[in-house]
């Protein structure tokens, strides 16, 4: 069974509020709304399954290749076109695409073929049901349509804030975070150096763009140009850290 999304955890954020499926595939995890497969997403060392896919059949490929020219067939599952993470400008491609897979008749995404029946068929569909999860978001976010200092100011729980959830509740929990007054008193500058800290999966600017869109009560696709240059620039300044030398025999 594949493990939580870790890097890629903030593509889930991206999906539709009123539901969507969720289920373990080849190692990574594959996105499903109503019986239509529309994403996935692997997180590997293998360059080959380290990014994102997005099933696309056959003959609507060139439309979507001439759209986004990023997307190439993947070379064991043509079906898919991939984005790889190393992809320059990743975090903005990646929202775009979604936008156009989830447009009403769209072309993008697939409705994979009923299997035929075997004997172990109903076994099968036990284990599917067991490693699949059904997400549901459809919960409304507190304060949402309110001016930003508004929402701050009423903010109890990290949750209250937009772009961040229970999971982020417990990730800030982690490193002595535990209410959103102590958040909007650190900071986001204050708030990803913890977390780098804590754990270096988190120097990422997506991150960064949710904290800030948090602050200020925006969607954290949609924070300015300035406040996402002024994220990633803050983020490389952050040092790498060291990989673990290996011990000599």
């Amino acid at each position: 069974m594949a493990k939580e999304p870790g890097e890629l955890k903030w593509i889930e954020e991206l999906l539709p509020e009123e539901g969507y499926r969720r289920k373990s595939m080849f190692g990574g995890f594959a996105y499903y709304i109503d019986d239509k497969i529309v994403l996935l997403i692997f997180e590997s060392d293998d360059k080959r399954w380290n990014g994102t896919m997005f099933p696309v059949e056959r003959e609507f490929q060139p439309q979507a290749l001439k759209k986004f020219p990023e997307l190439s067939p993947h070379v064991i599952l043509p079906k898919w076109l991939y984005l790889p993470l190393h992809t320059e400008g990743f975090e903005e491609i990646v929202p775009d695409i979604l936008r156009e897979v989830l447009r009403p008749s769209s072309f993008w995404g697939s409705i994979p073929k009923p299997k035929g029946k075997k004997g172990n068929s109903k076994k099968r569909k036990n284990v599917e049901d067991e490693i699949s999860t059904k997400i549901d978001t459809r919960k409304p976010r507190l304060f949402s349509d309110e001016p930003a200092e508004d929402v701050l100011k009423k903010a109890k729980k990290i949750s209250d804030l937009k772009n961040l959830g229970e999971v982020t509740e417990k990730q800030f929990a982690k490193i002595g975070i535990t209410t959103a007054q102590q958040f909007i008193k650190l900071g986001w500058k204050k708030t990803m150096k913890k977390l780098i800290e804590y754990n270096p999966k988190y120097r990422h600017s997506l991150y960064a763009y949710a904290l800030i869109g948090a602050l200020t009560n925006t969607e954290f696709t949609h924070i300015s140009d300035e406040e996402k240059a002024e994220a990633k620039a803050f983020i490389k300044s952050i040092p790498k850290p060291e990989a673990k030398k290996k011990k000599s025999k």
